[in-house]
């Protein structure tokens, strides 16, 4: 199997940006747990979960952008083209692929699940890996994050969207509703 040459590892700068950024995202994660812990509306929560994919994103652009101009440029002048162009399809397909499940697991599972997967990609920073490994840590967050507010979203039908359109005015009910939905299949 190919491994890629590491030149955006070797960035000290590229590894400090990386890592801040995953430990604001760590943050945002323990304040979705402190949210339902808090019984903050679903509303709210699932808008938080969605700034952390967003976040995620965020640093999935940068690693992929830095890793595309550093190691992919880098390995395809310096061997198999072939080989190196499938390798970063795999990538791609990794971190772009949505697995539609429903987590079966608690949140609080969860929130301990994706801590401890941010916690892997910074050792992978720390330790020089190959930004495809975290690339695909990300989307494995992703799809947690995705599982979870399934769960949170079902949860919200059932109990909170149904009274409060018994005794609020639908008209916004149904307008939260919407903006969060549209929040989450971003």
């Amino acid at each position: 199997m190919l491994e890629y040459e590491l030149p955006c590892m070797e960035n000290e700068e590229f590894k400090k940006k990386v890592i801040s950024r995953l430990n604001r995202i760590d943050g945002q994660v323990r304040g979705i747990e402190k949210m339902i812990m808090g019984n903050i509306t679903c509303d709210e929560i699932l808008n938080q979960v969605s700034s952390v994919k967003s976040a995620l994103n965020g640093v999935a652009k940068f690693i992929l952008e830095t890793h595309l101009k550093s190691c992919v440029i880098h390995d395809i002048k310096s061997r198999e083209e072939k080989e190196v162009i499938d390798k970063f399809i795999q990538i791609l397909d990794s971190f772009i692929e949505k697995k539609n499940k429903k987590s079966s697991e608690k949140n609080d599972d969860l929130i301990r699940k994706i801590e401890m997967q941010i916690d892997k990609m910074r050792k992978a920073i720390e330790s020089n890996q190959c930004s495809s490994l975290i690339l695909k840590e990300i989307a494995n967050v992703k799809n947690e994050l995705d599982g979870m507010a399934r769960v949170i979203l079902e949860n919200h039908v059932r109990n909170c969207f149904v009274n409060e359109l018994k005794y609020s005015n639908e008209n916004t009910v149904i307008d939260n509703f919407i903006y969060t939905v549209n929040k989450m299949i971003k």
